[in-house]
């Protein structure tokens, strides 16, 4: 490849990580998850392309299991009835 090509490619990855945007997700209300107290205002923050961080909700329930160790996914706590987003 010429260096022309991979300079176009790096500027384009460049810029599509200036268009994610980052989100702050929260628990609306205290919730039991599996045998453990999870209080209300428990938080992550995560990236997405999309302008809807619930279109990726693999992303959520990954950072909650990675930042607080709660699996939200088997209790279906994994939607906007339980959670809240605002962009930050």
């Amino acid at each position: 490849m010429s260096i022309w090509i991979l300079d176009l490619q790096l500027k384009s990855k460049l810029n599509q990580n200036k268009n994610m945007a980052t989100f702050e997700i929260k628990t609306k209300r205290a919730m039991n998850v599996q045998g453990k107290y999870v209080d209300a205002g428990l938080s992550v923050q995560v990236n997405s392309m999309f302008s809807n961080p619930f279109d990726e909700v693999d992303k959520i329930d990954k950072a909650f299991k990675r930042v607080h160790g709660i699996d939200l996914k088997p209790e279906g706590y994994l939607s906007l009835g339980y959670l809240e987003y605002r962009s930050i």
